[in-house]
Formats: C-alpha cells, structure tokens, sequence
C-alpha cells in the first residue's frame, strides 16, 4: 500500500520523473538497483511530475505513465517551448498557428492521460519568453490569448485536465530576454483573465527576489490562485533538495495551508543535484522534511 494514502491522505507530494529513466545514467548513480516507481511510492510520493517537449512521442508518454500508475504513483506534465515559435509568444487563435497546434498536441496527451488514470492531470506550462526588444506588454497579452484558448479548448475537450501558469524565472541580466510571468503581478493578471490557476516556483520566487529585489512574497489575490507548487532549494542556482535552508519553503507552505490549498507540492529536483547534495538520503531527507512540515502546518490549522 502507498504509505502516503495510509499515513497522511491530505498530502500530495510528487517529484520529477523523465521519461526514459531507466536507461539514464544519473537515475542509476542515484537509485541504484531499485524499481524506481515502486520506490518512490513506497517512500510516500503519489505523483510524478514528467516533463515534455517538442519530440514527444504519445507511445513513450503512454508507457512512461502506465509503468508509474502500476506503482500506485499518477501523472502531472510540464511543457517546455521556450526559445522556439511554439512559445506561447507566437500564439495566435488561428488553427494553423505553430504554437497552438503543438500544444492542443499536448492536451490531448494530458487528455489521455486523465482517463488511463482516472483523476485530473495538472499541465505547467510557461507564460511567453520574448526578446529585450518585444513589448513587454504585448507579451503578457499574448501569454493571456493563449491561456485563454488552452482554457476554453480543455472545457471542450478535456475537463479533466488542470492548467496552471508557472511563476518563470527571471533571466540574467546579460541576457536579451524577457520572460513573462517572473513576478508576481504579472502572472496574477495572466491567471485571473485567462480564467485558470498559477504554479509557484519556490526557486524561482527566490532568485528572482535575490537578483532584482522584486518581491519574495506572493500578493492576497494570488494565494488563492495557487493550484501547483514547484518545492526545491537554491544554492548558486535553483533546483536543489531541501537541505540547505536558503529558501524560505516552510513559509510559503505555511501560507498556502492556511489559504486551504489542496493542489500537488512536486519535490523538483533532477537526480543529478540529488548527487550533488549526499545521493539517496538528500532525497528521503527533503521528502519526510515536507510531509512532517505539512502535518504540523495542517495540525495547526485545526
């Protein structure tokens, strides 16, 4: 039985999980000799989040999630289209538009992937990335349109997928690059006109408050809107295990438990970072830091 389902029913904690795991040899380094799905549920997660891009092949996807689901562990996806014309800055509604066909591809993936597992699939995708040239305004409309479109075609065809708008990471300053939804306002206004939910990215909040001083703290109208989170740590860079107390993860879910959030908390970190931090015990570690953190949040509360 999933220990998480019979231990503590209210937490949903998932990491991620590329397809073709098993033949990467970071996922050997870091699990060793283990069924990695039976172990990942057996420690308490109950869902992977895969992420997918441009070269998606269905059939790939289909076992991927079949081999998780036979483990007890469901599936959330993550799309990337950044610095390509199927970014979201290239959406236009017209039906032969790039970036609308690849990810109406993508919905009906998560589609598909909703009825093998019964249950919502939640969707992260990224807001436009344009160029220092662009208008910055024209981009967050842009990134409006096409969250909009998304929205209104998964209420037609696939209702049981769950789309949310990732809080981006701001780029570097030497780079000619804008990146939509990278602070809080911004990404506030995409939700609520495009009528869906935002997934907060711990790092992200936090480098980008560390970088430019924007703030660390999300706005009252956004917490509600919070449907997905993105939980690692940071060190020089982001995506790390809970291990090193930079970011301020415990009062951000402090925050969302008392806003009754009920949406998924996906541990993102690749295994190489894992590695980086101890191996094996970094990850059992930040699992059974957010599932105590999570019970006492929850405890308090009542």
């Amino acid at each position: 039985m999933n220990k998480s389902k019979d231990t503590n029913p209210d937490t949903v904690i998932g990491i991620k999980l590329e397809i073709g795991f098993s033949t990467q040899e970071s996922y050997h380094q870091l699990y060793g000799n283990r069924k990695i799905p039976e172990y990942l549920a057996e420690l308490g997660f109950t869902v992977i989040e895969t992420p997918i891009g441009l070269e998606i092949e269905r059939e790939a996807l289909m076992e991927h999630v079949i081999c998780c689901l036979n483990a007890g562990l469901k599936a959330s996806l993550h799309t990337y289209s950044e610095n390509t014309i199927f970014n979201p800055a290239f959406f236009s509604p017209e039906e032969n538009n790039l970036c609308r066909l690849l990810h109406q591809r993508f919905l009906s993936l998560a589609a598909e992937v909703s009825c093998l597992q019964q249950s919502p699939t939640v969707v992260t995708i990224h807001p436009a990335a344009g160029g220092s040239e662009d208008s910055r305004r024209d981009l967050v409309d842009r990134s409006v349109s096409f969250f909009s479109w998304a929205h209104e075609w998964c209420c037609r065809n696939a209702p049981e997928v769950r789309l949310v708008a990732e809080l981006q990471i701001s780029p570097n300053p030497e780079e000619p690059l804008q990146r939509i939804g990278d602070i809080y306002d911004e990404l506030l206004e995409i939700v609520t006109r495009s009528h869906i939910q935002a997934c907060w990215d711990f790092g992200h909040a936090y480098l980008n408050t560390q970088r430019y001083g924007v703030q660390l703290y999300p706005p009252d109208g956004l917490l509600p809107r919070i449907g997905h989170v993105h939980c690692h740590d940071v060190q020089s860079d982001d995506h790390h295990p809970l291990v090193y107390n930079t970011v301020p993860w415990k009062d951000f879910i402090k925050l969302l438990i008392n806003r009754g959030f009920d949406g998924s908390i996906i541990l993102e970190v690749p295994p190489s970072k894992f590695l980086d931090a101890g191996g094996i015990h970094s990850l059992t570690y930040s699992l059974k830091a957010l599932e105590n953190w999570i019970k006492q949040c929850k405890g308090n509360r009542e």
